[in-house]
């Protein structure tokens, strides 16, 4: 799985703004959002397609519009702002109306199969010969470590136990309840085109004197869904937020030989070293987190894992600027920025930043945005 991304990918997108009560944001509709790659490319998601154009500006109301040089955003009811220059020049683009945010978050999410085109294939799991077409989902309880550990199962529409479908877990911040599929946190993880699963972890968070324990219970669903749900081995993903997050780079760590693509929020750096694989990285991080995460350097330690560029992308520092003069300006005006570090040898890493406020007046937290970042993350892999 060799790939490697142009220089600087930068992102903007618009939402309204949602508080919450806990230390991850809970399941909100999100607008939509667009990219602009170096490549001379833009492609943008509207009302659930994906449209691409070169070196043009799409527009229309109630749609994100993205293009080569820098990106616009108009939503029903407002008009965009001016895109500033992008591509190498590590550009982003300006800011408009928010979009509704009673729009469906799966309207926004790929649901095109751009798992295993032209990259790795597709390696259908031992459920898979079972032809289940309606196996167990829902809230479930496995025994795991001489304990029963509570989970939740989503199948995609069109799941029939003959098809392997990618497999993602999402995984909670601490002293909150599970991550999905339809509430709470990792928005818009539940519209991925993928079984989705979402444990509750032992104790309040993911690590500490529960860590050994909640690895086991990881370890031993996974070993389920590949024995009786029919699932693609070759594209395993994960994703966490907060404690999550940490929960995510050790499993990253542990077991990055058998995950595709790993998706760390609001998280610190605690890789232990010593790592198996290298997945595929994406990094999300709130603009003004005081919690003392470190986002960055997560997305740096993955880039070094992924023999990347040892430089920070060109685009950082101005990313980082436009996300605070965003919400600087207006806090209730949601704005993201991505990059890309460069000449990755093994996968691509990229790092987002966000403004959206999830809780408390704080940035640390998952954006109703999220699982449109993982989507078109994951539709550039190989």
């Amino acid at each position: 799985m060799r790939h490697t991304f142009g220089s600087i990918v930068l992102c903007l997108a618009l939402a309204a703004l949602v508080a919450c009560s806990d230390s991850s944001s809970p399941a909100t509709s999100a607008g939509s959002s667009g990219s602009t790659t170096a490549t001379g490319q833009s492609t943008v998601m509207t009302g659930g397609q994906t449209t691409s154009s070169t070196g043009q500006t799409t527009s229309g109301s109630g749609q994100t519009t993205s293009a080569t040089g820098g990106l616009s955003t108009s939503g029903s009811g407002g008009t965009g702002g001016a895109g500033s220059s992008g591509g190498s020049s590590g550009g982003s683009g300006g800011t408009g109306s928010s979009m509704d945010a009673s729009a469906d978050v799966a309207s926004t999410v790929r649901d095109a199969a751009v798992f295993g085109d032209g990259g790795l294939p597709v390696k259908p799991s031992a459920g898979c010969s079972k032809a289940t077409a309606a196996p167990p989902m829902g809230s479930l309880m496995i025994s795991t470590g001489g304990a029963m550990g509570a989970y939740n199962l989503k199948l995609p529409a069109g799941y029939n136990g003959t098809k392997p479908f990618p497999l993602g877990f999402g995984f909670h911040g601490a002293n909150n309840p599970a991550c999905g599929p339809t509430g709470g946190e990792c928005q818009g993880f539940a519209d991925l085109p993928a079984v989705t699963v979402y444990m509750k972890s032992f104790g309040t968070n993911w690590e500490g004197a529960t860590l050994n324990q909640n690895v086991q219970f990881w370890q031993d669903v996974f070993a389920l869904m590949k024995s009786d749900y029919c699932v693609d081995e070759n594209h395993v993903f994960i994703a966490g937020v907060s404690s999550g997050g940490q929960f995510i780079n050790i499993l990253s760590c542990r077991f990055g030989d058998q995950v595709w693509q790993t998706t760390a929020v609001s998280a610190s750096n605690n890789n232990p070293g010593n790592c198996k694989g290298t997945p595929a990285a994406l990094i999300i991080h709130g603009i003004t987190d005081t919690v003392g995460m470190t986002g960055q350097a997560v997305a740096a330690m993955y880039a070094q894992r992924n023999g990347c560029s040892a430089m920070l992308p060109a685009g950082l520092a101005k990313a980082k600027t436009d996300i605070q003069a965003a919400f600087d300006a207006n806090p209730k005006v949601v704005a993201h920025a991505c990059v890309d570090w460069d000449a990755c040898t093994a996968n691509p890493v990229r790092y987002c930043l966000s403004s959206q406020v999830t809780y408390s007046g704080l940035t640390h937290g998952w954006p109703r945005i999220g699982g449109m970042l993982i989507s078109d993350f994951q539709a550039g892999l190989q």
